[in-house]
């Protein structure tokens, strides 16, 4: 042996133990021993010293063999060998059959080696054994697990049909109960010439079985296994009723079915749960280019979805198993055929009722998608022609504003003077209209708060205002107008906001106050100050002064009405005017 054994002695005389160490020595044995005397210390040697066999007396003063061969028989799987000098053979016989592997005379020590030996050869060979027998218990639970657990119905018969066990899925598959089952023929529900197939060919197939008023069909196959001298025969299938079913049913409205699937006027094809392509219209064979032998069964349909869609048509029948009214039942998906040509499709996904197939029906949109292509191309460089112009036009108004003040400043007239300002002043206002327009991601409306923010800051600018001293203040809401109505409300603001800034505040210091607020049915717009007020002269009624004629026919532009309040506040109430086409 490799390693020394390991002998653990009970033995309260140290004499008799000696004579029990030599004997072995004297037969060759290499062992390292252990003796001790006492309940404790004995199962203190079981934990610690681990022996790989047990030599006791029958008989101590605190202790005894037969409750040491308890405890061992209790816990461990150790050789138990009686060393005792007197032991009748009544209690050997009892102790053999509570556990002991064999006892010895210390008047006959001489038989205490074969003994050993003999014990410990029996030991290694029941260990042997026991895991022999636990690696079979480990497959047998294997077996009977896959056996238990398959979901495919399973038969164990005999040579002559007669059925030895069934799993819980062919009890299921059967409508009864295994227990019933068991002990009767196979034929019982099969019909016969199924039962020599299986039987006497050793052959699977479908099988048709009497359950139910329909019948149920399994696909089989059979295989013969010799056990015990015992020929058995093991049938597996699997349910392919609802399968065989479908089939019949679609073989019965064949015509029907075809002529519709044929001519649906787009590519049509049925997949499975996994995207399998089980069935492909011929329209769907024509773009694809390949046979319909070569897609049906064989190809995904997400093998003809271009890499760009390929995630998200994925995603979809993902998303099917799970929740099937979340995915879009129409979308838009790019195929690519044999020769790699790219089409765009319009799909349309309809869950078959009571399957997991789906049908999905495709129809060409690449032309549409192309003409779809060119007006969005066609309408970004419109927009850009429209930027452009809108930019010509700001520039345009620029230099006629330019030439003002460059024309203003070669006289000496100042009532000319401030009256060229005052022009600039509006074009400035119509410019500026153009400016917001080109800068704004829409074309065609003006975002009243930031314009009129804008037109305020110009005019404090052009006339000097300190502004520390003339505040503007400027309370707008969100209000997005067309250009129809966004110029007038620009050329009204700045005629008012021109006439406080030149006249409202002698002092140079003073407020005013631009308000524009949506009413809901239209929009109200008030410029006020509390500069010196309107002059008492002035007929609030009636023409009044350049200005207040301009801001009166700007108003009737976009059908508002005027209100003018002392000391100076003016509102206009209107709405969005409508585009007016010019040609």
């Amino acid at each position: 042996m490799s390693e020394k054994l390991k002998v653990l002695i009970l033995e309260d005389v140290p004499l008799d133990a000696e004579l029990v160490i030599r004997e072995l020595q004297r037969d060759g044995i290499e062992f390292e021993h252990l003796t001790v005397d006492s309940e404790d210390s004995f199962r203190r040697a079981l934990e610690e010293f681990s022996p790989d066999i047990i030599l006791a007396d029958h008989a101590l003063p605190s202790f005894d063999g037969v409750s040491a061969l308890r405890i061992v028989r209790e816990n461990y799987d150790i050789p138990f060998i009686f060393v005792s000098g007197k032991i009748g053979e009544e209690f050997a016989v009892d102790m053999l059959k509570a556990g002991a592997t064999d006892y010895v005379l210390k008047n006959n020590l001489s038989k205490l080696p074969l003994a050993f030996r003999r014990a410990l050869q029996e030991a290694e060979e029941e260990r042997k054994v026991k895991k022999a027998r636990k690696a079979l218990e480990e497959s047998e639970r294997k077996y009977r697990a896959l056996f238990e657990k398959s979901g495919n119905p399973i038969f164990i018969c005999s040579t002559d049909g007669i059925i030895l066990d069934v799993n819980p899925a062919a009890a299921g598959f059967l409508k009864s109960f295994r227990e019933d089952i068991i002990g009767r023929n196979i034929r019982e529900w099969i019909h016969e010439e199924d039962a020599d197939r299986i039987f006497r060919d050793g052959e699977g197939g479908h099988l048709k079985f009497r359950v139910g008023l329909r019948g149920r069909t399994l696909d089989t196959s059979v295989t013969a296994v010799e056990l015990d001298h015992e020929k058995l025969i093991y049938i597996m299938g699997k349910d392919v009723t609802a399968q065989k079913r479908i089939e019949k049913e679609l073989k019965s409205s064949k015509e029907e079915y075809r002529v519709i699937f044929e001519n649906t006027g787009t590519l049509t094809v049925i997949c499975g749960s996994d995207m399998v392509i089980e069935l492909a219209n011929s329209a769907f064979e024509e773009f694809s280019g390949y046979s319909k032998g070569e897609i049906q069964g064989y190809m995904k349909f997400t093998d003809f979805v271009d890499a760009s869609d390929r995630g998200r048509i994925e995603a979809y029948y993902r998303l099917k198993g799970i929740n099937p009214d979340a995915i879009p039942h129409h979308f838009e998906v790019i195929l690519r055929n044999r020769e790699g040509e790219e089409r765009n499709f319009f799909a349309t996904s309809v869950v078959i009722p009571g399957s997991e197939r789906c049908l999905i029906s495709l129809m060409d949109i690449t032309h549409r998608k192309s003409v779809e292509k060119r007006l969005r191309r066609s309408l970004r460089e419109k927009e850009l022609l429209l930027r452009e112009v809108h930019h010509r036009v700001k520039n345009n108004l620029q230099i006629i504003s330019t030439l003002l003040m460059l024309q203003a400043s070669t006289t000496g007239d100042q009532k000319l003077r401030d009256l060229y300002r005052d022009s600039q002043h509006r074009i400035d206002a119509i410019s500026l209209i153009h400016e917001k327009l080109y800068e704004s991601r829409d074309l065609s409306m003006v975002n009243l708060r930031d314009y009129i923010k804008t037109l305020l800051s110009d005019l404090l600018d052009s006339y000097g205002a300190d502004s520390n001293g003339v505040e503007v203040k400027v309370k707008a809401d969100d209000v997005r107008l067309n250009i129809e109505t966004a110029i007038p409300c620009g050329l009204i603001i700045n005629e008012l906001v021109s006439n406080s800034l030149k006249y409202a505040f002698p002092d140079g210091k003073g407020e005013i106050t631009v308000e524009v607020h949506s009413t809901g049915e239209g929009y109200e717009m008030t410029v006020s100050d509390n500069g010196v007020g309107l002059p008492k002269d002035l007929d609030l009624e009636g023409s009044g002064t350049l200005g207040l004629r301009i801001v009166r026919n700007l108003v009737e532009q976009i059908d508002g009405e005027l209100e003018i309040e002392r000391p100076a506040r003016f509102t206009i109430k209107f709405t969005e005017v409508d585009y007016r086409r010019r040609f």
